[in-house]
């Protein structure tokens, strides 16, 4: 049936004179078929967590925390190395070719927070957090052009020959994974990581197995361009999904926010891509020409002007735009290591807090920068007012509340007086 669909469809008029149209200019028809997206992992992949009941697991709480102190131990010894790498790798503020692809980063997004620049203008930027990036792999492009398809389309293009690299975020409990997902971190030197994004690389800015990835990676004023999934709404109709008008309101029944009419009656079918209700969301998206504003060193936060696909907590790709008016012209090359960072002497933090080290974009900041302007320390003041501020709402509420309750007794006072002088008249006259 699929392929007599397929036939018919690839057979019919309008098909095949657009397929003269494309073979005049040079071009091929694609059909796609099958879902937008898949929700579950595919079945020839190792799976990555360890499903172990919990009945079948008798730990006493003594072995139990040795093995947590063991991991602990452990992790701190892979960051050891992993740090030591990262001293030992050659690296440079210099100038990047129009060739050259850098390394990503894998980011969690936090949130987003508005910023005002020096002229009093409002800047809302995203919050992105660099939470623990390390190079868990190195693949050439022979070895990846041998290994899977991807790497067949992927490792030798138009942009020459590329490696795959891939980065590892946000260290987890080993215990949680199967042997098969440890074993490449364990051959990295690095904690097992929860998340895994891979990005295309070229060789002159290939980074060190195992090194890890610093928020200086990319530079104040640069921009960025971030890929992740979108926000998840699940099944939607096509009012919410496409944006249709839906039905007339009046001289309707129940079909008020449907579709209507999907076809026609001459060709007596649905054709393939007709708008209809469905999954909304989760599919891979990506936004250029990202400006980063400001970077926080300690905290590990980029901010970002503007908005970035996906949920708060999702993760998302953070790589080197590659518009040639946007294109990163010089940096730090393959990555920032320890070495590059220039000793300043810095004055001593005033008493009512420290300063968190942070770089911030000249041209659209003032110079000064103090405590309470830095959002990262400004977020538990703004949810102090805001809750202040449902304190008196709550207060008003219980006030206005109380007038309406004493304004009512007042009246029912007056009806029920009311009401008896008109009684007792009623009776005199009587």
């Amino acid at each position: 049936m699929f392929r007599s669909l397929v036939t018919s469809v690839t057979n019919s008029p309008a098909c095949e004179f657009a397929g003269r149209i494309l073979s005049a200019n040079g071009g091929h028809i694609t059909q796609h078929r099958g879902r937008r997206r898949t929700l579950t992992p595919v079945p020839w992949l190792p799976p990555v967590n360890e499903h172990v009941p919990k009945s079948s697991v008798g730990i006493s709480k003594v072995t139990k925390t040795l093995l947590e102190t063991v991991i602990e131990k452990e992790n701190q010894v892979a960051s050891t190395f992993a740090n030591q790498a990262s001293h030992q790798a050659a690296t440079s503020i210099a100038d990047i070719p129009a060739s050259s692809r850098r390394v990503g980063l894998v980011v969690r997004k936090i949130g987003m927070l508005p910023q005002w620049t020096k002229e009093g203008g409002r800047i809302l930027c995203t919050i992105l957090e660099v939470d623990e990036n390390h190079v868990v792999g190195v693949t050439s492009p022979d070895s990846w052009y041998k290994a899977s398809a991807i790497g067949k389309r992927k490792a030798f293009n138009r942009h020459g020959p590329m490696w795959k690299v891939t980065v590892g975020a946000t260290n987890e409990d080993p215990t949680n994974y199967t042997s098969a997902y440890r074993k490449k971190f364990t051959r990295a030197g690095v904690p097992v990581k929860e998340t895994l994004g891979c990005f295309l690389v070229t060789e002159d800015a290939l980074p060190l197995l195992g090194q890890p990835l610093d928020a200086r990676h990319f530079e104040v004023g640069q921009y960025v361009t971030a890929t992740g999934k979108t926000i998840d709404w699940g099944f939607q109709g096509g009012m919410h999904r496409w944006g249709m008008r839906g039905q007339p309101t009046r001289r309707t029944t129940k079909s008020h926010r449907r579709i209507g009419s999907v076809g026609s009656v001459g060709d007596a079918r649905i054709w393939p891509g007709k708008r209809m209700p469905g999954h909304m969301g989760y599919e891979w998206r990506t936004v250029s020409g990202l400006e980063i504003v400001r970077i926080n060193i300690d905290k590990q936060v980029i901010y970002v002007k503007g908005s970035v696909p996906g949920d708060m907590g999702e993760k998302l790709l953070l790589k080197d735009c590659l518009q040639e008016e946007k294109r990163l012209k010089s940096g730090p090359m393959p990555t920032w290591t320890p070495s590059l960072e220039t000793i300043e002497e810095e004055p001593e933090s005033p008493e009512e807090g420290v300063v968190p080290k942070t770089c911030f974009s000249r041209k659209r900041f003032r110079q000064s920068y103090s405590v309470s302007h830095h959002p990262l320390l400004f977020i538990p003041m703004l949810m102090q007012r805001r809750r202040q501020e449902e304190i008196k709402r709550k207060l008003r509420l219980l006030k206005s509340r109380s007038k309406f309750e004493i304004l009512l007794s007042v009246y029912v006072i007056f009806v029920f007086l009311t009401s008896v002088s008109v009684f007792i008249g009623f009776l005199f006259e009587v």
